[in-house]
């Protein structure tokens, strides 16, 4: 039951993490895909969970953008474009791969007691920010470029106001406010 529990969500999770780094959806799957396989013949520990998580993403899809010197509507739209920041992705994986088995080699794990507390939860909290405003376009139902800066996203907000879809940001903030709703009802009412 887990495995297939597992297998339901993993789908649609590599895909969206897939189109939160820039790249198409199959990139995604194959992400969520290989590193079960290389986990379960070079890791160690049972309870670690591999694959894509939305923070590395996002640092790819900023990286890349920012080194390609393009905009990533610019980056979507262009085949030859996107055909090199898929290139740059790939290769990006394989170094930031060796330089995890080299660490691994040299025991340098314990470099990450030096990031305090403080440091890694704020910037969890900012990638979870920019993160969920990077899905406000679905709420308001028109599309904006995609940026890293909070003050981008809502001037690219107010810039194609006037295409606001009332329809589509009134089942946006139902839903949201089901899911809170139910949220709540399963904590005051557990079984």
């Amino acid at each position: 039951v887990a495995g297939c529990t597992v297998g339901v969500m993993v789908v649609p999770q590599s895909m969206s993490y897939a189109k939160l780094a820039g790249l198409p959806v199959q990139y995604g799957l194959y992400s969520a895909l290989m590193p079960v396989y290389a986990y379960a013949m070079f890791g160690s520990s049972r309870q670690l969970a591999v694959g894509p998580v939305a923070i590395v993403s996002l640092m790819l899809s900023t990286g890349l953008t920012i080194s390609m010197g393009k905009s990533s509507s610019e980056i979507e739209s262009s085949p030859e474009l996107q055909a090199e920041y898929n290139a740059l992705a790939i290769q990006t994986a394989f170094l930031v791969g060796c330089v995890y088995v080299l660490m691994g080699i040299l025991r340098l794990g314990f470099v990450t007691i030096f990031l305090s507390h403080a440091v890694v939860s704020g910037f969890t909290t900012g990638a979870a920010v920019i993160i969920g405003l990077s899905q406000f376009k679905h709420l308001v139902g028109y599309d904006m470029e995609r940026s890293d800066r909070i003050y981008e996203i809502f001037q690219y907000f107010f810039i194609d106001i006037d295409k606001f879809n009332f329809r589509t940001f009134m089942m946006g903030g139902l839903s949201i406010l089901l899911l809170v709703l139910m949220k709540n009802i399963g904590k005051r009412y557990p079984k």
